[in-house]
């Protein structure tokens, strides 16, 4: 299957859903596309964290460019379709596998025919088309005067995207997502209370591995001032998995000054795991403080965050919070697995020559404290430049060995350009002194991107 069939499949998807329509409801469907396009060229000195090993890997660098498709079917005030299609999503620039010749042929990659496209044959792979566009999420939405109905594969959400994020900002990469029922009050606006049933099975029949959630939330969500609550319990009979995540979240503006509050906590216990631990406890929690005061053009921000760790990574009990990877705090630090090696000769495919049997930091902010002070300012109506610094330290220092003080200092700078209300071009560049934590391995590191982006 080639890119041509895929933008067929694109269009006649978005046609089917018109065609299936009925004559007198298709006069009063108004149909909304909305979406983006991101462009991102990225470079990255050693996440090795050490030069002189024989196994670093060395800088990296890479282009990728994701087209996001959020069509809106609007069939009636009360019946809504969503769809969200993401085409080429984080695909690497210059590894497609196929190009289209000049006798019209797709041609594999390093025949002759293809010789002109120049591709490298140490591309990261996985970029084939049948992976290069899919259908995201899927649902529909009911609202009457008592109750709202959503049904589908949708997004999920809560606060600030400390454990549940949609990954809908700008820099982010992944997104959860669920097959959900939800039903939400209505008539109590703006005081919602919301349950929903979220399922993860392959539905083999006499299969007990199934897995189910039942979540509860609510609170009063006005313009200006948010709180609420979000009660959620993960349930999978085969090993009598149960985990209950519980979250408070409150949001306002005083004037100039926004604060924003997320508190959660895992508790919950599993007879048996894939990890081969048994009769497993889990106990675990975190949250962050965000403040933010604007003063045109001036804006000073500042956020503090928790994570909880564990001491002893041998034992049954589990008390480390990993957040959502979409939650940022900056362009190295807990978004760049570190410290990460070459496979050299052993490279694969798979394993895209990246070896993360030694990294000590992942996606996600994980047992740690970090303080994230910022500073903007709006250069002009349309450019705006800011300075990040992300210190973090080890919030159970016994979890590493000799105890270490810190995972280092980032220091951040920022430039964003508006064009014409929807185009933004931005760059970033980041410079990571590593702590402790690293041992020996924390040589100083810098990375830096380019971004273009297309709201629609």
């Amino acid at each position: 299957m080639h890119q041509i069939g895929y933008t067929r499949t694109l269009f006649a998807t978005l046609a089917l859903l018109g065609a299936c329509l009925s004559p007198s409801i298709a006069a009063a469907v108004e149909f909304r596309l909305d979406g983006l396009y991101r462009f991102e060229a990225s470079l990255f000195d050693t996440l090795s964290l050490n030069r002189d090993a024989d196994d670093s890997e060395g800088t990296r660098n890479y282009l990728d460019h994701r087209l996001r498709l959020t069509p809106h079917i609007r069939l009636s005030p009360q019946v809504h379709v969503f769809v969200e299609f993401d085409v080429m999503d984080a695909m690497r620039f210059g590894s497609t596998p196929e190009v289209l010749a000049a006798d019209g042929q797709f041609q594999d990659n390093g025949s002759p025919f293809n010789e002109p496209i120049a591709l490298s044959g140490s591309v990261i792979p996985g970029s084939d088309y049948t992976e290069s566009m899919f259908v995201r999420r899927a649902w529909a939405e009911l609202y009457t005067p008592w109750f709202d109905l959503k049904v589908g594969r949708m997004a999920s959400n809560w606060g600030m995207g400390l454990l549940a994020n949609d990954g809908s900002c700008d820099r982010c990469y992944y997104g959860d997502i669920v097959d959900r029922v939800m039903i939400s009050t209505s008539r109590l606006d703006p005081v919602r209370l919301s349950f929903a049933v979220d399922m993860r099975s392959e539905g083999f029949i006499n299969r007990n591995d199934d897995t189910h959630s039942f979540l509860l939330s609510g609170g009063y969500l006005g313009e200006v001032h948010r709180i609420g609550g979000y009660l959620r319990w993960t349930r999978q009979p085969s090993n009598k998995f149960n985990v209950v995540h519980g979250d408070i979240w409150a949001t306002t503006r005083l004037g100039p000054l926004s604060l924003e509050l997320e508190a959660l906590i895992l508790w919950g216990q599993a007879e048996d795991t894939e990890l081969g631990v048994e009769n497993l406890s889990i106990l675990a929690g975190g949250g962050a403080l965000d403040a933010v005061l604007s003063i045109n053009p001036w804006e000073i921000g500042f956020q503090l965050g928790v994570a909880s760790g564990d001491s002893n990574g041998q034992d049954n009990e589990w008390h480390t919070l990993t957040m959502d990877r979409d939650h940022n705090i900056g362009l190295l630090m807990f978004e760049q697995p570190m410290p990460v090696y070459a496979h050299g000769d052993a490279a694969t495919e798979e394993n895209q020559n990246i070896d993360l049997s030694r990294q000590l930091t992942g996606s996600g902010v994980s047992n740690a404290v970090y303080l994230r002070p910022r500073f903007h300012i709006d250069i002009r109506e349309d450019l705006r430049a800011g300075v990040i610094l992300i210190a973090a330290f080890p919030a159970v220092k016994e979890a590493f060995p000799g105890e270490p003080d810190a995972y280092g200092l980032e220091i951040d700078v920022e430039l964003l350009w508006t064009l014409y209300g929807n185009f933004e071009l931005g760059a970033r560049a980041g410079f990571l002194f590593p702590g402790e934590v690293f041992g020996e391995n924390r040589d100083f590191t810098f990375g830096g991107d380019l971004r273009a982006l297309v709201h629609f």
